[in-house]
């Protein structure tokens, strides 16, 4: 590859990566907002930043090591430039498809914080959780302690 090409490589990839690291933040900053609407979000934007950084890093990686190796594929410029940006673009949807994965497990995780961990907000109506207070198991007899709460059987409940 020329050296024409080889800047012409570099730069397209350059665009490529930082156009699609763009499309990553924005998107999954909207994305993992949309669990959070209740919070200032300062966390979700720094979740998101921190993820297509890592994103920028690999990928500004695999396009050097690309622009070092020598793929001709078939010695003219021309196929080699698309040759090169081809793998490079079968690289970026890789490394694309795991940042979105990694986006969906913050976003489970934030959902499942947000419907489990956090108290829920004080309404009047007690929720399993809040009713079961201290040890749920039966206690032996002689022991101070409560029995715990269970729902009625199946068959006293009517329709």
């Amino acid at each position: 590859m020329g050296t024409d090409a080889y800047l012409a490589f570099i730069a397209l990839g350059l665009i490529m990566v930082v156009a699609d690291g763009q499309l990553l933040y924005h998107s999954g900053k909207r994305y993992l907002s949309d669990v959070d609407s209740d919070s200032d979000g300062d966390s979700i934007y720094s979740m998101a930043k921190l993820v297509t950084v890592l994103f920028h890093l690999v990928m500004f990686g695999f396009l050097a090591l690309l622009s070092v190796l020598s793929f001709d594929f078939g010695g003219h410029p021309v196929r080699a430039l698309i040759g090169n940006l081809g793998i490079l673009l079968l690289l970026l949807a890789l490394v694309h498809a795991v940042t979105m994965a990694v986006m969906s497990q913050m976003y489970d995780s934030r959902l499942t914080d947000d419907r489990y961990v956090r108290p829920a907000p004080r309404t009047g109506i007690s929720t399993n959780i809040q009713l079961q207070r201290g040890s749920v198991v039966a206690p032996v007899p002689g022991q101070q302690g409560r029995d715990p709460r269970m729902s009625p059987p199946i068959e006293d409940q009517t329709n």
